[in-house]
C-alpha cells in the first residue's frame, strides 16, 4: 500500500519508501520530492539519513536489486533509463526478477490564477459586494446626467445592448443609498474580467477628462496630469487586458487566427471594433508597460497569428514584432477615447 502523500509548498512529502537500507519506518513527511523541478530533485530528512539526488538516483534506490548509492552505472544505469523511457511512452515496465514496484503519483496541485484575484474571492467583504455593480449602471442616455449623456451620444456604438454585453455603463452618484461604487460614482464604468468571466475590478472613465486636460495644458502643465481612468487601489494594471475574457471563445480565437489580434488603448476602442467584427483587446492606460507574465505576453506566446500592437508603448508586442517581422495593425480612430 502506498504511503500517504502531502503537498508542502513546492514539494511532495511522504514516508520514505526507498530501498536504501533504512531500519524501520520514517516520519510520514521525511521524504521530500520537488515534483515540479525538471530534474525531480529529492532529499530524505530522516534523522541520520540525508540521502538525496535527482530522478535517476531516486530510481536507483527504488528499483529492486542492490542499489548503487544513488549513482548507477553500467547495466543498472541503462536499465533505469529504459524504465523511464518506457514510462514516458506509456509502456509497461519489464519486471525485475518477478518483483513489482508501486509508482508514487503526486497529487495535482490546484492551479491558482496569477495576478489579480476576482472580487468574489477577495478577503474584503466590501469588495466581494461589488461583483454585480453593473446592476446599478444606467445605459439609457435619457436617464443619465447631461455630461454622461453627451459622452454616450458622441459614441453611437455604445448602445444599450452593447453596454449590457460588455457590462459597462454610467454609474450615477446616487446609487440607492448604499453608496456602492465609491469613487466610481459619476463616471462611465467598465469591468476588467478574468479569462473565465469573473470580475477582477471595475474602473471608471472621467467624462470631463478632455476638458481637464485642456485646462491643464493651458495652465502650463502645472501639477499632476489628469487621469483618464480611475482604478481601484491595489489592482495590478500591468497584468490584464480589457476583453481578455474572450480568449477562450472559439469564434473569437478563429478571428484572431485569420486577422491577428488588434491591441488598442481604451475599452471604447475594443467595443467599437467588436461592433465591426474585429477582434481586439485594450491596454486601458497611456502609461501602460506590459509585464513578461501579463495576459498580453501570454497571448503572444500562445498565438502565432498575433501581430504588432497598435500602441508604440507596448514593449511585449514590439519585441514580438521585431522577432517575427510582422507589420503594425493600426485600428481606425473610431471611438475618440
Amino acid at each position: 500500500m502506498l504511503p500517504a502523500i502531502h503537498r508542502v509548498g513546492s514539494e511532495v512529502r511522504t514516508r520514505c519508501f526507498l530501498h536504501c537500507g533504512r531500519e524501520g519506518e520514517t516520519g510520514d513527511r521525511a521524504l521530500a520530492i520537488q515534483a515540479d523541478h525538471p530534474a525531480k530533485l529529492w532529499r530524505c530528512h530522516q534523522s541520520g539519513c540525508g540521502c538525496g539526488g535527482n530522478l535517476v538516483s531516486l530510481c536507483d534506490y527504488l528499483k529492486p536489486g542492490g542499489h548503487s548509492g544513488g549513482r548507477p552505472r553500467g547495466e543498472r544505469f541503462k536499465a533505469i533509463i529504459a524504465d523511464l523511457l518506457a514510462m514516458k511512452a506509456g509502456e509497461p515496465r519489464p519486471a525485475d526478477d518477478g518483483e513489482t514496484t508501486e509508482v508514487l503519483v503526486a497529487p495535482e496541485r490546484p492551479q491558482k490564477r496569477r495576478g489579480n484575484v476576482p472580487l468574489a474571492e477577495s478577503p474584503n467583504e466590501r469588495a466581494r459586494g461589488l461583483t454585480a455593480l453593473d446592476e446599478k449602471f444606467v445605459v439609457d442616455v435619457a436617464a443619465m446626467s447631461p455630461k454622461a449623456s453627451s459622452y454616450f451620444r458622441r459614441r453611437p456604438f455604445l448602445t444599450p445592448e452593447a453596454c449590457r454585453k460588455w457590462r459597462m455603463g454610467y454609474l450615477p452618484r446616487d446609487t440607492g443609498g448604499d453608496h456602492a461604487g465609491g469613487t466610481m460614482r459619476g463616471r462611465t464604468v467598465y469591468p476588467m474580467l478574468a479569462e473565465d468571466g469573473q470580475v477582477l475590478t471595475w474602473f471608471g472613465r472621467d467624462a470631463e477628462y478632455e476638458a481637464k486636460t485642456q485646462e491643464w495644458i493651458a495652465g502650463g502643465k502645472e501639477g499632476a496630469e489628469p487621469a483618464k481612468y480611475h482604478f481601484v487601489k491595489g489592482f495590478e494594471r500591468g497584468m490584464e487586458l480589457f476583453g481578455q475574457h474572450r480568449f477562450r471563445d472559439e469564434a473569437f480565437r478563429e478571428k484572431t487566427r485569420q486577422f491577428g489580434l488588434v491591441v488598442v488603448q481604451g475599452p471604447n476602442d475594443v467595443i467599437a471594433l467588436d461592433a465591426l467584427g474585429t477582434p481586439a483587446v485594450g491596454l486601458c492606460g497611456a502609461d501602460f508597460r506590459v509585464r513578461e507574465d501579463s495576459r498580453l505576453s501570454q497571448q503572444h506566446r500562445a498565438s502565432a497569428g498575433a501581430r504588432r500592437c497598435a500602441s508604440a508603448r507596448c514593449c511585449a508586442c514590439s519585441r514580438s514584432s521585431r522577432r517575427s517581422g510582422a507589420g503594425p495593425v493600426i485600428p481606425p480612430d473610431v471611438s475618440r477615447g
